[in-house]
């Protein structure tokens, strides 16, 4: 999958990615891959962001930086970001971001985003994000390169409102998202915006192993909401870097052995108060206590 993004990056001679929140390109490693090709690849997510900055992986997969303070961030943008006093007010620190941000999305080349909900009727990519910023990486740049799981593919666009109602829900406790982004295609030609490319990266890592078994099957439901962490009493104790993978919390631990193996993700399964509280919240019922 990197060898794919980095092919289109290079074959269009550029060198400067901004990237919407995405979960699949930390299961990757995209960032790691881009820096080492010479590519500059920036978080635009706030929360990512930070989490970049600050040299760390997110703890959470809605709110990456949820295990930081506002102090700790203070610190962070007042050594990081170049001409920013020191500051803990969370609305100019919002700003700060928003400033950095803005000056990339004018420079760069690339748009990189995951996809939420990709519907093979119509070819269309759904992003769901409440900062804007999913809207900027994908219209902005000449080039979009999305990539997904192979689990987040609907068969038909009237499929997507229920599990979008299910993911806000689930997920922040809003009826819709601030901003619910459908791309069916690049600019067209009485477009005013828009790329001029659109590419889609599907990843398996491990995700057809899990289809062929009926028991495991049920894991490739997941809606990636974070319903399970959030009430989890092991998580919310330790936090997600605990766990040491990309999908931390009770779905981690059953998804992660198909990505990794077992013998690195043996130990997940003992992270558990086998209390139940993640299958009873889950809204796509699956059975996190049983699998």
């Amino acid at each position: 999958a990197n060898a794919i993004i980095l092919g289109i990056i290079k074959g269009h001679g550029v060198s400067k990615m901004v990237k919407g929140k995405s979960m699949v390109s930390e299961e990757i490693e995209l960032n790691h891959a881009a820096e080492a090709a010479g590519i500059e690849a920036l978080e635009s997510d706030m929360g990512e962001y930070i989490v970049q900055l600050a040299g760390e992986k997110p703890s959470h997969i809605i709110m990456p930086a949820i295990h930081k303070t506002k102090e700790e961030i203070a610190r962070l943008f007042h050594e990081k970001v170049p001409g920013v006093d020191y500051t803990d007010n969370v609305d100019a620190l919002i700003q700060i971001g928003r400033n950095v941000l803005r000056q990339k999305f004018l420079e760069a080349d690339i748009g990189l985003s995951g996809v939420n909900f990709a519907v093979a009727e119509t070819g269309t990519l759904c992003l769901v994000e409440n900062e804007g910023n999913g809207r900027m990486c994908t219209t902005a740049p000449a080039i979009h390169i999305a990539i997904t799981g192979i689990e987040k593919v609907v068969e038909k666009l009237a499929h997507v409102p229920p599990l979008l109602s299910l993911l806000t829900r689930s997920a922040t406790g809003q009826n819709i998202s601030t901003y619910f982004n459908m791309i069916s295609s690049p600019r067209k030609a009485d477009e005013k915006d828009g790329p001029e490319e659109v590419h889609l990266v599907l990843l398996d890592n491990g995700r057809s192993q899990a289809y062929a078994d009926e028991q495991l099957r049920k894991t490739l439901q997941c809606i990636r909401c974070g319903a399970c962490m959030n009430h989890c009493p092991v998580y919310s104790r330790i936090g997600g870097h605990a766990y040491g993978t990309t999908y931390p919390g009770p779905i981690g631990k059953i998804i992660s052995p198909h990505m990794l193996g077992l013998e690195a993700t043996a130990s997940l399964t003992t992270a558990s108060s086998l209390c139940g509280a993640c299958g009873e919240v889950c809204p796509v019922k699956i059975p996190i206590p049983d699998l």
